[in-house]
């Protein structure tokens, strides 16, 4: 079996649109680049933050980059 694999994205809370910041890697990894982005969760680390950062498992599909085909409605 397959190592998780995670991804840290930041929520851009201006357009409210997720971007990947890093590619698909190992929790630890994921983490650490969370710290270094966040200062160790004292900034952007929350939805408080107009911009924050978040770890989510690689193959989570954000439901507003979807674009839906007028057949699967």
């Amino acid at each position: 079996m397959s190592e998780e694999k995670f991804i840290v994205r930041l929520c851009d809370g201006f357009d409210n649109e997720w971007m990947d910041v890093s590619s698909p890697m190992s929790k630890e990894e994921a983490q650490r680049i969370w710290n270094n982005k966040t200062k160790d969760g004292t900034q952007e680390a929350n939805f408080e933050w107009m911009d924050y950062y978040a770890i989510f498992p690689a193959d989570t599909v954000m439901l507003r980059n979807v674009h839906w085909k007028e057949e699967d409605k």
